[in-house]
């Protein structure tokens, strides 16, 4: 077991995290549909909210016990590692993920909010 494959489990973590609240954001821009441009600024915010709860996973997943992270669930065979170098491994790897796809999040809302104000408001 290496820190690649322990980053790639928590990239799947994280990415199917990251999946179903992109189907919620997705269903409630659906939901705004008859309004495009409160559909586009809702879902910017809901992508906000998104990477701002990422930020906040990443900042404490350092100190988060690794034994209780689904990356620990992925792991078939526990290296054979004192848990202080298992918990700096998982959590730097988590912290790492989380930042990274927090700041696709970020541009992604900041994507989504330009788009939203040039499509402009009620007429």
């Amino acid at each position: 077991m290496t820190y690649d494959d322990i980053r790639r489990y928590a990239e799947l973590s994280v990415r199917r995290g990251c999946g179903f609240a992109l189907m919620a954001i997705a269903t409630a821009m659906v939901g705004f549909s008859s309004e495009p441009w409160i559909a586009v600024r809702s879902g910017s915010v809901f992508v906000l909210i998104a990477a701002l709860v990422l930020f906040w996973r990443g900042w404490t997943a350092r100190a988060r016990n690794y034994r209780r992270t689904e990356v620990w669930l992925m792991i078939e065979d526990a290296p054979a590692l004192p848990r202080e170098r298992l918990q700096d491994m998982i959590g730097g790897a988590l912290a790492d993920v989380y930042f990274s796809h927090a700041r696709l999040a970020a541009y992604m809302a900041l994507a989504m909010c330009i788009i939203g104000f040039a499509i402009g408001g009620p007429r």
